[in-house]
């Protein structure tokens, strides 16, 4: 580094600064510094520059300690209230925490949906760690965000217009959990319920976990997934427990427990229940799988980290995707069985019961 500000005549921090993009220095002289530390073989040891970064960091200059967290959720409060993304969060601070930084909220309603203000403002206090995550698909599937010049990671599908490394949990590992855990409780005929929305969000794993588990199934234990559109009636409900005659249920964000009640199908009597993720509501007694997804924040948060520690600045060339797998929890609506439960369609035949 001595011998670049040597040949450029300026000073060392001059090079330091510019070798990570620091605004402060102008983008001619940026571009010089790396042209000639590219003639010199210049490489950065990574390790001196996560000691100077957390040196910085300590030293309080600017706001190098911390990292944005941009959201797009209709305001700044709305997607507190979802167990998903309170636990997210939650994760996200504890391990911010633990490595020195700490997380202020950029919520894109604050600049009336301009992405280019909010990044300004960003580039201003001298952001440069971005985690992006909690927006609405419908307002972000198009929405893209800027990546120059910031060290930017994803928290799950989140803005998914954005090229970044990813933090998620493991849904296709999860499904298979839950799914060899209904199998050794007893259930033959398991199916998957799961909104059309939530299915696509997951690039189809969801969906893709239950067909090639159910592979390894006799024809006649096999059961088509039920992935229902936003709008689904009770009638298309009951016509696809009819002809599927599961035994039990894997459900993610479906109100099963109520249509089975109005068919006078009983849980876990007639027929078992599991969560692929459950709420905190259905932690009490419900049979199926915790997400850990406080683990899941922590390691986008490690991602957006780790960028600022090589300076790896714009869009990932390569992405990465960090998955965290589940972790399985037996409940009361998933009893053990030694036999068969009755057929849920022998119970009333689904048109009488529209």
């Amino acid at each position: 580094m001595a011998e670049i500000a040597q040949r450029l005549r300026v000073a060392s921090s001059t090079i330091s600064r510019a070798l990570r993009d620091d605004p402060r220095i102008g983008a001619e002289m940026r571009q010089k510094v790396k042209e000639t530390a590219a003639r010199l073989g210049y490489a950065p040891n990574p390790l001196v520059s996560a000691l100077m970064a957390n040196r910085r960091r300590r030293g309080g200059a600017g706001a190098v300690d911390v990292i944005a967290l941009v959201t797009n959720y209709g305001g700044r409060a709305d997607w507190r209230t979802k167990d998903v993304c309170r636990w997210e969060f939650e994760g996200i601070q504890r391990r911010a925490k633990e490595l020195g930084f700490r997380i202020e909220i950029f919520s894109l309603a604050d600049f009336r949906g301009d992405m280019s203000r909010l990044q300004a403002t960003l580039r201003t206090r001298a952001i440069r760690g971005v985690l992006l995550g909690f927006s609405r698909d419908e307002n972000t599937s198009t929405l893209g965000f800027d990546c120059s010049g910031f060290c930017v990671a994803g928290l799950s599908a989140y803005f998914p217009n954005v090229v970044a490394d990813r933090a998620n949990f493991h849904g296709f590992f999860n499904v298979k959990l839950a799914l060899e855990h209904m199998h050794q409780l007893g259930y033959r005929r398991p199916a998957l319920i799961v909104p059309e929305l939530n299915n696509r969000y997951s690039n189809n794993l969801w969906s893709g976990a239950f067909l090639d588990w159910q592979r390894r199934l006799p024809k006649r234990d096999r059961c088509e997934p039920f992935l229902p559109p936003e709008d689904v009636s009770i009638a298309e409900f009951s016509d696809w427990l009819y002809r599927n005659v599961p035994d039990s249920l894997l459900v993610y964000k479906f109100p099963a427990r109520t249509l089975l009640a109005k068919r006078n199908i009983r849980v876990p009597d007639d027929i078992g229940l599991a969560y692929l993720y459950r709420t905190s509501d259905e932690m009490g007694g419900a049979a199926g799988i915790d997400g850990n997804l406080g683990f899941v924040g922590a390691a986008a948060l490690d991602l957006v980290v780790e960028r600022l520690y090589t300076n790896s600045t714009g869009a990932s060339e390569h992405p990465k995707e960090v998955l965290i797998k589940g972790t399985w929890h037996m409940g009361a609506t998933l009893p053990a069985r030694e036999t068969a439960p009755a057929p849920a369609r022998s119970r009333a035949p689904a048109k009488a019961k529209r």
